[in-house]
């Protein structure tokens, strides 16, 4: 019988940084508000966005979070951790993203947190097969943690049918304390109506496109997993076909990760191929909307649905993505989109061949992306339902 919940409560939401805090997490901030007597707190590490946290209605404490995985740094963040639930005696604390999963949820039973759980939307870098001893002493220990976590915490919320089979088959948590949905975004904020000329033309200019030229967009962090070698030999191979067709890069640099893309790989492509690459960049959503198809050539363990596809979806862009287990869950084939095989640069150069030569093709591809978007993957629809499987107190009804 699971514990009742004091009509005052304090909640902690962990997550590493502000930027993730704003881009995956505030539809879940909403919902914890409406907790009857609720005060919600975001420990992360705000950095430029603690303001704009700060704007969502919630008290932001900083805890600085080291991104790869060191014993050393993962103790003093656990620790600070601690410190910060100790001192406010949280009554739910909820993890959000590997680190947090883990370390949040061992400071939260060393705390004494009564109700705590988390969010697992992908199981990221650590759990690559990767055959060197480094890469097995990380898989190593990641289970072992995760499986520490998962029998401290409530439950486990997972956007990834496959993630949960794989956390029950390695028996880190029974089948009973998961719950399962398809990831979300608030599809209100997303729309290429929304950008407005000025934005379009800094977009524009900062891709170095005119209106009368085409673009394709790709948005991942710069690691090879991410399929960034298959879209480079993709521009490569229709830059003699397609001379007025852009490939656009977002990625920043990975510094630290054992998967890096050098700088150097990307800049040469940039010399043999229709392809720009521009780093992070904030506003995504000006640079798809003057786009005319965003790719993701992935092989990397994604959410099951990952946000650099359903966001295009919801501006109402066609979308081509790998047909994994990780991604396919977003493409209906012909219907949105194509789904193409892994690490094959000639099949992603043929379906994109595809959209962008066809124009009432494309149209009717973007307008079904809106379509599933919404019907599928608002976030209104999914996280309510979620957080109560949880054993949240959330209302039925969140205001939109």
């Amino acid at each position: 019988m699971e514990e009742p919940i004091p009509h005052q409560v304090n909640i902690a939401f962990v997550m590493p940084d502000g930027y993730s805090i704003m881009l995956f997490a505030k539809g879940i901030l909403r919902a914890l508000k409406r907790i009857p007597g609720a005060k919600v707190f975001v420990i992360c590490d705000a950095g430029e966005y603690a303001e704009k946290i700060a704007a969502l209605g919630v008290s932001t404490i900083s805890v600085p979070v080291y991104r790869w995985f060191s014993p050393w740094e993962d103790l003093k963040y656990t620790w600070r951790l601690w410190r910060v639930m100790r001192n406010h005696r949280f009554d739910i604390v909820f993890n959000f993203s590997t680190k947090p999963n883990i370390f949040g949820t061992i400071a939260a039973k060393c705390a004494g947190v009564r109700l705590h759980c988390f969010h697992v939307v992908g199981l990221g870098s650590g759990f690559e097969s990767r055959p060197d001893i480094s890469g097995k002493l990380v898989r190593w220990a990641f289970l072992r943690l995760y499986r520490l976590a998962c029998k401290w915490s409530r439950r486990v919320w997972f956007t990834n049918s496959q993630d949960r089979r794989f956390f029950i088959e390695q028996e880190l948590i029974p089948e009973n304390r998961t719950v399962l949905s398809r990831n979300y975004l608030n599809t209100d904020e997303y729309g290429s109506d929304l950008v407005g000329e000025e934005r379009r033309k800094k977009a524009r200019s900062l891709c170095g496109v005119t209106k009368d030229e085409q673009m394709v967009v790709m948005v991942a962090r710069l690691i090879w997993q991410k399929g960034i070698r298959e879209f480079g030999e993709a521009a490569e191979s229709l830059r003699k076909s397609h001379p007025n067709l852009r490939f656009i890069l977002i990625a920043p640099l990975e510094a630290g990760s054992p998967d890096a893309v050098p700088e150097s790989f990307v800049r040469e492509l940039e010399q043999k191929a229709n392809l720009k690459w521009l780093g992070f960049q904030d506003d995504v959503k000006a640079l798809y909307a003057i786009s005319d198809l965003a790719v993701l050539p992935t092989y990397y363990r994604e959410g099951g649905y990952p946000r650099a596809l359903l966001e295009p979806m919801a501006m109402g862009k066609p979308v081509i993505a790998t047909n994994s287990e990780h991604c396919r869950g977003t493409v209906e084939e012909g219907k949105n989109g194509f789904l193409v095989p892994i690490r094959d640069s000639r099949a992603l150069a043929d379906a994109i061949d595809a959209v962008v030569s066809d124009d009432t093709l494309r149209e009717k591809l973007g307008s079904y992306s809106r379509e599933k978007a919404v019907r599928d993957f608002d976030e209104r629809l999914i996280v309510p339902g979620a957080l109560r499987d949880l054993g949240l107190p959330v209302p039925e009804t969140i205001p939109s």
